[in-house]
């Protein structure tokens, strides 16, 4: 369970222990030290002291605030190097899920924060009680209900001195725009805390029908890319469409109004050739009937590779093997596999590469030279599929475009005496 050593994670530490009936070894607690205060080193002794009197395995984690980018809040960043060090940590203690303290008092302060950040629809049904992994057991309660309880059993637990910096966002909502509220209405957390369900619930019913959609309109290609055809995703509203890229991105909930706004303007624009780039390291390509989505990006691989005769290489997705054969060739229809005379190659060294600016070659059949740029142009790949597409090269001259066409320099002929079958075989994601 993550583990400040404040009042709400002791209380869920108390309900552990009395669930596990001295069992303490089945709990793991962790702390992650921000490093945000001068006093913080408090906080991890006294962790470490609980830990210790109780007999529960304790995890410390230093997080340096320096390595945070200009452009990130502190808020911002601290969530996303928390829950990071938290999921290591579970790998590393062989645990199956965590555990984190936030009530229902928290939720509205998500919620209040979300509004104030433009985060649409899904930012209103603020934190969810269980996701994937993560389950948050004390949603459900008021920090005043769950108070109660830790004075009555005389729980102990340090006070965090950040909490009263209002120079953080949540804490300025929780001080001077959620506390004045419940003063002058005691029911206004549990009120909007139930609108967050109402919102979750709606939710559940727009990703329904986008799921859907999907599963109708939508392909995963070999290569790791989705395909959506853009026949079918143009009929849907704005919004519909933003949330397709959403749903295929596993990225609900993280956007902002400019993430919603950038992505929207992109897609009506719908010039062909054009890549948005995602902040959360994915892009999208507009072609000329798809559009073509990738989860990692599109960066220019320079990796080159020693190919030696009869021996497997791995390049990328693909394991390739250029073997000798005396046999006479079979004609292929399979564009991964391919033949040359033997004699053109004998003492060139082999090498694969992905193909760059200014490449040409003599496709088989054609007397005369090519760019690869222009050929791949001819053969409509799409931006994606010709960004890493990699050749065949003999001393740096291209004897193979990979999966489309060999140089016809290194053709088969009736003096053949020597055969180098070319051959590529895209390996299996268990691999």
């Amino acid at each position: 369970m993550a583990f400040s050593g404040g009042s709400d994670s002791m209380l869920v530490l108390y309900l552990l222990l009395r669930y596990f009936k001295g069992n303490n070894r089945a709990i793991k607690i962790a702390h992650i030290n921000h490093n945000l205060r001068n006093d913080s080193f408090k906080d991890e002794a006294f962790v470490t002291k609980v830990g210790l009197e109780l007999g529960i395995n304790t995890y410390i984690r230093q997080l340096n605030p320096k390595l945070k980018s200009n452009d990130e809040s502190i808020e911002s960043w601290a969530r996303k190097e928390r829950y990071k060090s938290l999921s290591e940590i579970l790998i590393e203690s062989y645990s199956n899920i965590i555990l984190t303290g936030h009530h229902k008092n928290d939720q509205v302060e998500t919620i209040l924060k979300n509004i104030s950040e433009k985060t649409g629809l899904f930012g209103l049904g603020g934190m969810k009680s269980i996701s994937k992994n993560l389950i948050r057991p004390l949603l459900p309660f008021t920090k005043i209900e769950l108070m109660r309880i830790i004075d009555k059993y005389k729980i102990p637990y340090v006070d965090d001195s950040s909490n009263e910096e209002l120079r953080f966002k949540r804490n300025f909502i929780r001080k001077k725009v959620l506390g004045p509220w419940v003063l002058n209405d005691n029911k206004v957390v549990d009120s909007i805390a139930e609108s967050a369900a109402y919102f979750s619930k709606y939710q559940k019913s727009l990703i329904y029908f986008i799921n859907e959609f999907i599963q109708n309109n939508v392909s995963q290609l070999q290569n790791g890319q989705v395909l959506i055809k853009k026949k079918h995703i143009e009929k849907l509203p704005s919004l519909a469409k933003v949330m397709v890229v959403q749903v295929l991105t596993n990225s609900l909930g993280q956007f902002r109004k400019h993430d919603f706004l950038d992505i929207k303007k992109f897609l009506q624009k719908n010039i062909t050739g054009s890549i948005y780039n995602s902040r959360f390291k994915w892009c999208l390509l507009i072609d000329r009937k798809n559009f073509y989505l990738s989860e990692k990006g599109i960066t220019k691989k320079s990796k080159m590779i020693d190919v030696s005769l009869g021996e497997t290489v791995e390049f990328f997705e693909y394991d390739y093997i250029c073997k000798e054969i005396n046999s006479a060739v079979e004609i292929s229809e399979n564009p991964d596999v391919e033949y040359i005379d033997y004699c053109k190659i004998k003492n060139k060294k082999l090498q694969l590469r992905v193909w760059k600016e200014g490449d040409v070659f003599r496709p088989l059949g054609m007397s005369g030279k090519q760019k690869i740029s222009d050929f791949l142009i001819n053969e409509k790949l799409n931006r994606f599929e010709k960004f890493n597409q990699p050749v065949l090269c003999a001393d740096d001259q291209i004897i193979w475009l990979c999966g489309h066409r060999i140089d016809d320099r290194y053709k088969v002929s009736d003096q053949t005496i020597k055969y180098i079958r070319l051959n590529r075989a895209k390996r299996s994601i268990a691999q």
